[in-house]
């Protein structure tokens, strides 16, 4: 049995497009603005090429292309947002990190089915702030590989 899990999460609040979207801090392992990233080709749509970390190399996915948006020319204030994914590290690019909030668990909402258009699949809450709604994302649904419907 875990242990009483507090009650709060550090959430990292970041934009993709016009959405707000946040990941539990504890799935991150850091945030990159190194934006050095290699494109690779016959990949897949939401792949946006690869990274160097200091010798390792990270994958990166476009969450705009994931989340059915036109993909951005790279710029200032993107960021790539390091997650761990089983035995290796996964890059997500986002347009802009925005904050870090501790949200209060009983804050934390279901989904909604879609959140601005996008599946509500991707997500696992929501958490409202004074400025709007933020979606925490799914890691794990996020990191599954594209299947055809």
């Amino acid at each position: 049995m875990q242990a009483l899990r507090s009650e709060t999460q550090e959430l990292v609040i970041f934009s993709i497009g016009e959405i707000s979207c946040a990941i539990d801090i504890v799935h991150i392992q850091e945030i990159n603005k190194h934006l050095d990233i290699t494109t690779v080709h016959g990949a897949s749509k939401t792949v946006r090429g690869v990274l160097n970390l200091r010798g390792q190399i990270v994958t990166v996915l476009d969450l705009r292309v994931k989340f059915g948006l036109e993909s951005a020319c790279i710029g200032d204030e993107m960021r790539i947002v390091i997650v761990r994914a089983g035995n290796e590290n996964i890059g997500l690019l986002v347009d802009a990190v925005d904050d870090v909030v501790v949200a209060s668990k009983p804050d934390l909402e279901p989904p909604p089915s879609n959140v601005g258009g996008i599946s509500g699949a991707y997500f696992t809450a929501i958490y409202k702030t004074e400025n709007g709604l933020v979606a925490l994302l799914d890691i794990e649904e996020i990191l599954k590989k594209e299947q055809t419907s």
